[in-house]
């Protein structure tokens, strides 16, 4: 039985429409998304199997001929109707099976044929079915073409720089150690980056957002380091987008001795090693910052250490001439900074 207030109960489901608009949004949930667009499909048909079944079964009383479909599903099921019988007939669960049967098979442009409206308002409403089963093919089917292509997109990449990287490593002869450095630091930036390139990402919007953008991104970092909290608004946006984020697996070595020091590095997760003649001289963790005393530096700086990676880290740095150009920029910063700002480990200076 059907009652206005349990149509209307139904209408609440149109809510569903807002999450659709916002398909778009959540698009690099790709299972999620097929799912969600397969529920809508199969919930769009189940309205209209009720609608086609209350056509049918108003209109059966009035007819004079017996050419309702409800009529064809008695005769075929050997369950006639009676008059003034209203138990009478096939039961609820065979016409709201061949109802859903009929509507999806309109929605699909695929009928069969063995169900088929047969009164005037059952084809009327058989025209309409067909026609909102095509849009609904182009809208529902054509977003799922385009969510399957975005989930093997990011696996086809994936494997084409695998396959790149083995090209390299065969054609120039690399070593077998540093060929397994090579292909796990590329698998574990991939990892954490899903291969998005975020500078590539950032140089398609303007400056003023590219700057927002990076503060956000920064925003444990310069929180979290004493030094920057004297920093105006403006000197903090201009810090943010000079810092670079760096990823490092462990065992990997990121300063060797020798090397010239260009920036200095701040630790966000994981830990390092720092040695000088296999010996360690120290163990930084998060937050720690290693590098050069950009308050001390003069000239070209030399490491006297080697560092290298205990766990996977990720490091963001920034090169010393691009601070010491904001710091000459922002004076009333320069000296607050200088006083506040403490280098965990300087890898210039010999510690005895």
């Amino acid at each position: 039985t059907m009652t206005v207030t349990g149509v209307l109960k139904t209408a609440r489901l149109l809510r569903l429409l807002r999450v659709i608009r916002r398909i778009e949004q959540f698009a690099q949930y790709g299972v999620a998304v097929l799912l969600l667009l397969m529920v809508t499909f199969t919930l769009i048909g189940h309205w209209l199997a009720c609608i086609f079944y209350a056509i049918a079964n108003m209109e059966r009383a009035d007819l004079h001929a017996r050419i309702s479909w409800l009529d064809g599903l008695a005769d075929t099921t050997k369950r006639p109707y009676f008059p003034n019988d209203t138990t009478s007939g096939p039961t609820i669960r065979s016409k709201y099976i061949t109802a859903l049967y009929f509507t999806f098979t309109s929605l699909t442009s695929i009928g069969f044929g063995n169900v088929a409206p047969n009164t005037n308002a059952e084809k009327i409403f058989s025209i309409f079915a067909m026609m909102l089963g095509s849009l609904l093919s182009a809208a529902i089917f054509g977003n799922v073409s385009s969510i399957m292509l975005r989930l093997y997109q990011g696996s086809d990449e994936y494997h084409e720089n695998v396959q790149s990287i083995k090209e390299f490593i065969a054609f120039h002869q690399i070593p077998k150690t540093l060929a397994n450095r090579l292909q796990e630091s590329f698998q574990h930036s991939w990892t954490y980056t899903n291969g998005i390139d975020m500078n590539n990402v950032l140089k398609g919007f303007p400056d003023c957002l590219q700057a927002d953008i990076c503060l956000h991104l920064n925003r444990n970092l310069l929180n979290n380091c004493s030094a920057f909290k004297g920093a105006s608004p403006g000197c903090l946006r201009a810090l943010s987008l000079k810092f670079k984020s760096t990823h490092a697996p462990p065992a990997d070595t990121l300063v060797h001795p020798g090397d010239i020091i260009t920036a200095i590095y701040f630790i966000a997760r994981g830990s390092i090693e720092i040695l000088k003649d296999d010996i360690v001289m120290a163990i930084l963790g998060k937050d720690d910052i290693f590098g050069e005393d950009i308050k001390n530096s003069i000239g070209v700086g030399k490491s006297m250490y080697s560092v290298r990676a205990l766990s996977y880290c990720d490091i963001n740095k920034i090169e010393l001439h691009d601070f010491k150009e904001i710091l000459q920029t922002y004076p009333e910063f320069s000296e607050t900074f200088k006083q506040q700002f403490q280098v965990t480990f300087n890898l210039r200076k010999v510690s005895i």
